[in-house]
């Protein structure tokens, strides 16, 4: 398995097991919080999509975001260039309810994208460093830190649906 296959594989297992946790959400359990300092689903979800957004388009490529380029930003209301990093409480606290199905597909032109610039890519293209004054980020070093956030916070709403569902908590 070449490297390239093997980080298509990577991403794929990583929508199915992100459609299984997110696929029946209902709106009150993406707005849902564990507690009133905790991320809601929904939050978490166009976080990710947006991170992986911004590192493989804007960061690697010099692209506009698909989040811009696709008139995301407008549909849903949101900043242009926000992500989530670096939110406040007062910034999650006030952040929409978002449509699942609308992030859904967000993230599926997201994911399109990454896929097709990872096919294009060749074994020297790993060790590109897109950005001077980030000199760590190789565009290899960005695949591992997209893939391993994006399972992170994939497991984090699986939580978050297993503990709003228990019984134990009301969305």
């Amino acid at each position: 398995m070449k490297l390239n296959e093997f980080i298509e594989d990577a991403f794929n297992k990583e929508y199915e097991f992100l459609m299984d946790a997110v696929g029946d959400l209902t709106p009150d359990e993406l707005a849902w919080r564990a507690g009133p300092e905790a991320n809601p689903m929904g939050w978490i979800l166009w976080h990710m999509l947006r991170v992986e957004d911004m590192w493989f388009q804007f960061f690697i490529q010099r692209q506009p975001e698909i989040w811009e380029r696709d008139g995301w930003n407008e549909k849903f209301g949101l900043p242009t260039r926000d992500n989530g990093f670096g939110h406040s409480q007062k910034q999650v606290d006030s952040f929409p309810q978002l449509d699942v199905a609308e992030l859904i597909r967000y993230g599926d032109s997201v994911r399109g994208a990454t896929l097709a610039y990872l096919k294009g890519l060749g074994p020297e293209d790993f060790e590109v460093v897109p950005r001077e004054q980030r000199p760590e980020m190789s565009v290899g070093a960005i695949f591992r830190q997209v893939i391993g956030e994006i399972f992170q916070h994939q497991g984090h709403i699986a939580y978050l649906k297993g503990l709003v569902r228990s019984g134990k908590s009301q969305p």
